[in-house]
């Protein structure tokens, strides 16, 4: 059975190959980056070998971890983003899906508008689906057409 991917789903790079290359990039052993992540050398050791992605790290070993290799959550775990004024903010999988959909009809989210989505809360959260993804964008896009008095 050939799995396929949905035409919004950016392909995965597995955590294991992204250890490697940040600790690398940055010249850091295996028991240098446990020591500044405050984690276990063995537990990270699991960590770059496990291809299959059977390894489930917490979020908060997660962030030590981006953190001890001079990264991003986001970067870490290869997940779209986008670079804003405050560095790099991952763009949810629901944006990314309106993102792809509207491409796919011929009408592309400009980089600024893909950040201003990727930025905007309301109480806290962010649209959960891409249909109010894209209910948000039209939203803005009429309010910033509007002629100022």
């Amino acid at each position: 059975m050939e799995v396929t991917q949905k035409p919004y789903e950016t392909p995965k790079i597995p955590l294991a190959e992204n250890l490697r290359k940040f600790r690398e990039k940055e010249g850091l052993s295996l028991d240098q980056v446990a020591k500044k992540a405050d984690i276990s050398k063995a537990y990270l050791w699991e960590l770059e070998r496990d291809t299959e992605g059977t390894k489930k790290p917490s979020a908060v070993v997660l962030m030590r971890i981006a953190n001890a290799l001079s990264t991003t959550l986001a970067g870490l775990l290869s997940l779209p983003s986008v670079q804003t004024a405050d560095g790099p903010r991952e763009i949810p999988a629901t944006l990314a899906e309106l993102r792809d959909r509207l491409k796919g009809q011929g009408n592309e989210l400009s980089e600024s508008d893909l950040k201003d989505l990727a930025m905007t809360r309301f109480r806290g959260s962010q649209p959960q689906t891409a249909d109010e993804w894209q209910q948000l964008y039209l939203l803005m896009a009429s309010n910033s057409r509007k002629p100022s008095k």
